[in-house]
């Protein structure tokens, strides 16, 4: 199966302390107002990733994806993570 990450977002929505920041200039790009400079990451409303924008499971998109952290960059669809996710948001995975 393909999964097509604009019509999820799974990802960016299940922990608050997830995407964290890795190495120096991560958060290079991204706007203060969406840092949690405290704790070195992005900046969550409760799990979701104040980036975040739009639906899960319809319509989602990174605010800043051209400057995502690289934990996001790294993050691979259809992974094992991936598929765990979107079964905690009842998300098909098959």
């Amino acid at each position: 199966m393909s999964f097509d990450c604009i019509s999820c977002g799974a990802c960016c929505a299940y922990s608050e302390t997830w995407p964290a920041f890795i190495g120096d200039g991560d958060a290079a790009g991204i706007p203060d107002e969406l840092i949690d400079f405290e704790h070195g990451r992005m900046l969550c409303h409760g799990k979701r990733c104040a980036a975040l924008v739009g639906e899960l499971g319809r319509r989602a998109s990174c605010s800043v994806y051209a400057n995502r952290p690289l934990v996001c960059r790294e993050f691979q669809s259809g992974s094992e993570d991936c598929i765990s996710v979107r079964r905690s948001f009842n998300l098909p995975v098959a």
